[in-house]
């Protein structure tokens, strides 16, 4: 018998003992990847200072800035206490409430920092200022007895609490009891930064009193956010953390939010004097943070306010590509490793919109993509039918900077070649994709029940999908796969 008959018939009895319908062994879709298309997804990109060192800066000058940025996911609102409740009990919740009322509705989610102190002037940074000093945390905070340093040694006549005065942190811990009622765990609220200690709430105190928080007054304020914050991600940064603390003290911070999973922001990234002295770092001084942090809960990067990056001489060219001159890089190169050290889901360039947007339209296209998690498919592979299943493997590989915190579903269609019948519609509930680490292959195997037996020639099409929000999750691969909205990735043949 003829060897090529003899293997044909010992298959056909295989498969007919088996009951398996084998469809396709591998397709390798490497070569159907795109990588220049940014992909505008849930859970991930850039935001907005919208409120930021007061009430009248980077407020957005058209919407059309805004509307037409690519992948803006959330408005970054910084607001000094003193706004907030200008009485004691009694809360001004408008200068929120107007953003959430107008900006929510169209999609934009928000995050929160409550700063109890400002450096800036007044009205603007802070509402008022009363006999030479301005007040970021309420002046009737220190009527009502709590102590603070009204004239510090460095930088403007700003009244600086003693960040563990008992009326201080009563009155705080009341504040934040309402804030947490109103907004904690809003569908819509992103996360909330531990702001209320520290220059601007980023947890130094270099440009006043230069007297650092102690490792109890900084557990002691992240325990009231604790306390009241149950639902929203809380963030905290790096500086409230090290900011002259020995390395055994900052272990033993970092472990503490860490074990109560409370991630980390850097607000320093190409701040002039960590370019001159810390570029080894990339201006990041802190990335063992951030390395033990983004595996689990997303991080965030800000960075310095763009005008005086610009002004620096830090930034220039189109897309920030020219040569930093005595220094041999670009902006850009700065930004892009500091971004890979701290691996962020959340990306801000701290400015204004249309400015950012008009010097940098395909860097901002680029960091987009690589913040967060960016999945490519590299291959299907041994897709089989069974018993009304269809079960096949996808190599998966991250080309973000951190994995995606949320579950995603696989939905699928079995699309007919010849579209002589109608689709076969599947669903795979979790497609692993929590486990897809950046620059790691994942493969997973899937299982499906199909409603009916495929019949002739099909093509296997996939797309991802958020269970809570029912947004896809874009893919990279060529938007001419793309049919209805779902990506063909096999031809199939039953």
């Amino acid at each position: 018998m003829n060897r090529i008959v003899f293997s044909l018939i010992v298959w056909f009895l295989f498969s007919c003992l088996t009951g398996r319908n084998l469809l396709a062994q591998r397709t390798d879709l490497t070569g159907k990847w795109d990588t220049l298309r940014p992909l505008i997804n849930p859970d991930k990109g850039w935001y907005h200072h919208m409120l930021d060192n007061g009430t009248n800066k980077y407020l957005i000058q058209d919407e059309k800035d805004l509307t037409g940025f690519p992948g803006m996911d959330h408005l970054y609102l910084r607001l000094a206490w003193a706004f907030l409740e200008p009485e004691e009990g009694k809360f001004n919740w408008s200068y929120i409430d107007d953003i959430v009322e107008k900006y929510v509705p169209m999609g934009y989610k928000i995050s929160f920092r409550i700063s109890c102190k400002e450096t800036g002037a007044a009205p603007g940074s802070v509402p008022v200022e009363i006999n030479g000093i301005r007040y970021a945390t309420p002046y009737w905070v220190a009527n009502e007895g709590a102590k603070g340093i009204e004239r510090p040694e460095f930088g403007s006549a700003s009244w600086t609490p003693d960040w563990d005065d008992p009326v201080y942190l009563e009155k705080l811990d009341h504040f934040h009891k309402a804030f947490a009622e109103k907004y904690d765990g809003k569908p819509w609220v992103r996360y909330v930064d531990v702001g209320s200690i520290g220059e601007w709430g980023e947890g130094h105190t270099f440009f006043s009193t230069r007297i650092p928080p102690s490792v109890d007054e900084v557990k002691t304020h992240i325990s009231m956010y604790l306390k009241h914050y149950k639902y929203s991600q809380i963030i905290v940064t790096d500086d409230l953390l090290a900011y002259e603390k020995s390395e055994e003290d900052q272990k033993v911070l970092l472990d503490f939010v860490l074990e109560n999973k409370i991630s980390l922001r850097d607000d320093s990234p190409m701040v002039e004097y960590h370019v001159n002295n810390n570029l080894h770092l990339w201006t990041v001084l802190h990335p063992d943070y951030f390395e033990a942090a983004y595996k689990t809960m997303p991080t965030v990067f800000e960075l310095e306010h763009y005008s005086k990056v610009k002004e620096a001489g830090h930034w220039s060219g189109k897309n920030g590509n020219d040569t930093i001159p005595g220094i041999g890089l670009s902006g850009s190169d700065i930004f892009r490793n500091a971004l890979k050290m701290i691996r962020p889901t959340y990306i801000g360039f701290h400015g204004y919109l249309g400015e950012w947007l008009t010097d940098n339209p395909e860097f901002t296209k680029e960091m987009l993509n690589i913040c967060g998690y960016w999945y490519f498919p590299k291959s299907v592979n041994g897709t089989r039918f069974k018993n009304g299943k269809l079960s096949f493997e996808i190599e998966w590989l991250n080309k973000g900077v951190a994995p995606a915190y949320s579950t995603y579903q696989i939905r699928g269609k079995l699309i007919p070649v010849e579209n002589t019948t109608e689709s076969i519609d599947f669903m795979v509930e979790d497609s692993g994709n929590k486990n897809w680490m950046p620059d790691h292959i994942s493969t997973e195997k899937y299982t499906a029940t199909l409603s009916r037996k495929p019949k002739g020639e099909y093509w296997l099409s996939i797309q991802l999908f958020d269970i809570e929000s029912e947004k896809p999750v874009d893919i990279g691969l060529t938007e001419n796969l793309k049919n209805n909205g779902y990506f063909l990735i096999q031809k199939l043949t039953f």
